[in-house]
């Protein structure tokens, strides 16, 4: 590796002054765009300061409707009731699909202990508010004593103090070179964590690194790359040379030879480059990097989850929900602030009356308002008997149409720029049944659907981290938690020197032991999104119990699986006291009649041999009787042997008597299945029968109909034989006639 010609803090600072240019733009926008999603009555975040100075000075109306809280919690909440699970592959030859199986558990079990979920939801709203989020991969010791390093997550909550290397292309930043993350430390703190530091010297900076009270701390993670050589062998497998020493190999011209004495010819070698991440604190005015170290895994374990994202000529741009409903937001505060000023500028809706109609009772007119009568007096006519006006009261206050018309537009304008629908937020819409309203809801979340996706993307990136880490720092054999996506908690053994991926090992007690080695074979990762197990879980129970509801037969033959479905306390024992009473031939632990039999015909063998084996025991305990010397002795030998002997009778007729009823009990078995199965064979074959004889009789009848038709034909032309005989007989005795005639 080269030597640089810059030491390790400059270009780190180098570094961050690019990274903080490329940031600054959009990250004072969304600053703004938080501060108005977190806008109220008191901060006045969603008012322009100039704007609300002015009215607060006009004493006018000034008011925060925050709809725009609940347009981010509508998605933010629906990420949190389906969260994303991921699911890891196998790629490539050598890697197993048990392991596989093994590795999911391992990284849910990872996210359970370091509480993920509040990372992931925390990054989550940063993205779908401001347009970025993070989370991060760090490293720990299982307790102060041990040295097993375990791996865990854990939040950023502030996004500004994540700086990653703007000259990522991957849109996970995969390939990103070098990442910051910031904190602000006291000058206390510095002090107890880092002694060796005397910051006296330092002073304040336009960087921020010093200030007055507090010294900026910095994690930096950067890499360098290492040349090495890619070796071929023969076997087809491929290693780096810079891997030997750690797999026990030595080379030897063309030839590896391992610490076994096993030897394997290298086919071809290249130059290639390899990743070597490296870690290190940057502390206030210190100028040498604090505490350096190796980073062992292949990528930055910083996540980023963004909003919105584009590259607009060259220049990237991020937003979140926030900045495109903001002047909508605004439609809002204001149109709702000038209606309210309007109607407080109006009179009370008074009476009109003339003075001498309410004389003498001032009192009782001026607390017409605020009191209620029965009635209101007044004077009928004046001191000359001339009648007084009747008091009127005047219409009220009418609200203009067009501030109306605003509010109402303002409110559907938010909702046209979110894309999210009345029916997202459990407004009366335009659809009427339960169909149309869940079709309008699935419009809103598809409007709304880059913001989970992206989700799903940086957590693809963290299961990739994390696979990567596990092969690294999980460098000992040790016991590790699996948990299922039902949260059922299972335990493997992951031995790095184990040479297949997996392997299990019988322990006795009926109990299986299993081994993986997740650095053999390469492994991927996929995610899935939609409903988390447990609303699946939910909604399983809920279609179940109505099917068993409408079909009470169904709580007999699956009662113990739609129990376990529910969640509530002792559901589990409930559906472990139903599979009892299941069929024989229904229950998971029993396959057909066949199956039953040969489970017999095994249980009868052992049961002989176990036979054999005690008849053993009573020869041998006869021969040990009569070798006994003493007669005490004697006696009690032939006493405990005949005891013995008779357990082992009573046991002998117990199997014998368990093993004729379960024969007998399969032969039923057998038996029923028979006759259902000659039963079914008689009813295929009366049906065959059945259509034979209707195509035979089919057959017939077009015979016969065939027949008479040409028995009708033949009849016909016999007739019509007989006409043409009769025509000529005739014509013969006219001729005849004629020539009688013609001769006289």
């Amino acid at each position: 590796m080269e030597e640089k010609k810059e030491s390790v803090v400059e270009e780190a600072r180098e570094r961050f002054r690019l990274a903080e240019k490329y940031y600054a733009p959009g990250r004072l926008q969304a600053v703004e765009d938080t501060k108005f999603y977190w806008g109220d009555s008191e901060n006045g975040y969603q008012w322009p300061d100039e704007v609300r100075k002015m009215r607060q000075f006009d004493k006018r109306v000034c008011l925060t409707i925050n709809l725009t809280a609940q347009h981010v919690n509508q998605i933010v909440n629906n990420i949190r009731q389906n969260r994303p699970s991921c699911r890891v592959m196998p790629v490539d030859d050598y890697a197993d699909k048990k392991t596989a199986e093994i590795l999911a558990g391992v990284i849910r079990n990872i996210q359970t202990t370091s509480a993920a979920d509040d990372a992931h939801d925390l990054a989550a709203e940063h993205a779908v508010v401001g347009g970025e989020g993070y989370w991060r991969v760090v490293t720990e010791y299982e307790s102060p004593s041990s040295f097993n390093q375990v791996i865990r997550i854990k939040p950023c909550p502030n996004p500004n103090n994540v700086y990653i290397d703007p000259n990522c292309k991957e849109l996970d930043r995969s390939d990103a070179e070098w990442g910051f993350v910031f904190e602000d430390i006291k000058k206390e703190s510095l002090e107890r964590e880092h002694p060796e530091i005397d910051p006296i010297s330092w002073v304040p900076d336009k960087m921020h690194w010093v200030k007055e009270d507090t010294f900026r701390r910095a994690e930096y993670f950067y890499c360098t790359y290492v040349k090495d050589k890619a070796l071929l062998l023969e076997n087809g497998e491929s290693m780096l040379e810079s891997e030997m020493e750690k797999n026990d190999v030595i080379r030897s011209g063309d030839t590896l030879t391992h610490s076994s004495g096993e030897s394997i010819k290298i086919v071809k070698e290249r130059d290639t480059e390899r990743k070597q991440w490296n870690w290190c604190q940057l502390i206030g005015g210190e100028d040498k990097p604090v505490n350096p170290t190796k980073w062992l895994g292949e990528y930055l374990p910083i996540i980023m989850v963004v909003g919105k994202e584009i590259n607009i000529n060259g220049e990237v741009n991020r937003k979140g929900l926030v900045r495109d409903i903001k002047d909508p937001a605004r439609m809002v505060n204001y149109s709702y602030s000038e209606t309210v000023q309007t109607l407080a500028l109006q009179n009370k809706v008074p009476y009109m009356a003339a003075a001498e109609a309410i004389e003498g009772y001032e009192q009782i007119w001026q607390s017409a308002n605020l009191e209620n009568r029965a009635y209101l007096p007044f004077n009928a006519t004046d001191d000359e008997g001339n009648p007084l006006p009747t008091p009127q009261r005047q219409p009220p206050a009418v609200m203009p149409a067009a501030q109306v018309q605003l509010l109402h537009l303002s409110t559907e304008e938010m909702r046209g720029a979110s894309g999210q629908q009345n029916s997202n937020f459990g407004i009366k819409s335009e659809a009427s049944s339960g169909v149309g309203i869940q079709r309008l809801k699935q419009q809103g979340e598809v409007a709304t659907f880059h913001f989970p996706d992206n989700l799903a993307r940086g957590l693809r990136y963290e299961a990739k981290v994390l696979i990567d880490l596990i092969k690294k720092y999980y460098d000992t054999k040790r016991i590790v938690r699996i948990l299922g996506l039902d949260g059922k908690q299972e335990q493997a053994t992951l031995d790095p020197d184990h040479p297949q991926p997996y392997a299990e090992y019988d322990i006795g007690e009926q109990d299986i032991q299993k081994v993986f080695n997740p650095s053999v074979g390469q492994y991927d990762v996929v995610i899935d999104t939609g409903p988390s197990f447990q609303t699946q879980r939910q909604e399983a129970f809920a279609t179940m119990s109505d099917m068993a509801s409408r079909n009470p037969v169904l709580i007999q033959q699956a009662g113990d699986l739609i129990m376990r479905s529910s969640d509530y306390p002792g559901a589990d024992k409930i559906a472990d006291r139903l599979a009892k009473f299941l069929p024989p031939n229904i229950a998971d632990n029993q396959g057909g009649a066949e199956q039953q039999l040969a489970q017999a015909v095994q249980q009868g063998q052992q049961m002989q041999q176990h036979i054999e084996l005690m008849t053993q025991q009573m020869q041998e305990m006869q021969q040990e009787l009569q070798t006994a010397q003493s007669g005490i002795a004697k006696s009690q030998a032939e006493i405990e042997a005949k005891k013995q002997m008779a357990e082992l009778d009573a046991h002998l007729a117990d199997m014998k008597m368990h093993h004729e009823a379960n024969i007998k009990r399969q032969q039923l078995l057998m038996d029923e299945q028979f006759m259902r199965e000659k039963a079914d064979l008689d009813a295929q074959l009366a049906m065959q029968k059945a259509a034979k004889d209707n195509e035979v009789k089919i057959i017939l009848a077009k015979l016969d109909i065939e027949s008479r038709e040409d028995i009708a034909e033949l009849n016909a032309y016999v007739e019509l034989q007989k006409v043409g005989m009769q025509n000529d007989a005739l014509t013969a005795d006219v001729n005849k006639d004629i020539k009688e005639e013609s001769n006289s």
